[in-house]
């Protein structure tokens, strides 16, 4: 779920920001944008709501946990960012990589995923395989009472200790 994504997200922002405080707010946004920019794949996404012909597109041609849920996107988005900043950059990949280590460990079924289970295809597109293992049930009870609580309490402690 995009608020898990965004408390995953909000932890690694807090603490890349920790190491570069005068950029503290342009990396705390790329790693909440990282967080739920793999997501763009699905229509059903806070974003791909946001972005849905585009969001249509790309799960029409990938379905969810596609390519946008790989290495070579995450480095195709850090990429023209890197010019410009590579704090801010490293900070996107962050995001995106707290969202696949989430997705790799989740699963769901449904019209939301190409294939029903857990996993995300790291080495797309010279595998389809996916990576992972089913632990959490995407919006099940260890997400929302147990996961989701804790990190967006880890995240709001470890960023009110930079203030």
């Amino acid at each position: 779920m995009g608020r898990t994504h965004l408390a995953f997200g909000a932890v690694a922002g807090v603490h890349l920001a920790e190491l570069t405080p005068a950029l503290g707010l342009p990396i705390m946004a790329a790693a909440l944008l990282g967080s739920i920019l793999p997501d763009l794949d699905t229509p059903y996404s806070k974003l791909g709501r946001r972005f849905w012909p585009v969001s249509k597109l790309v799960f029409a041609v990938f379905g969810h946990r596609g390519g946008t849920h790989s290495l070579l996107f995450t480095a195709l988005a850090m990429a023209p960012i890197w010019m410009v900043s590579p704090p801010v950059a490293i900070a996107l990949g962050a995001g995106i990589l707290t969202h696949l280590a989430a997705d790799a460990i989740s699963f769901g079924q449904g019209p939301r995923f190409k294939i029903s289970g857990a996993g995300v295809p790291l080495l797309w597109p010279l595998t389809e395989a996916k990576a992972g293992v089913r632990l959490v049930k995407v919006n099940g009870p260890l997400e929302n009472l147990v996961i989701l609580p804790w990190m967006a309490l880890y995240a709001a402690q470890s960023g009110w200790e930079l203030i």
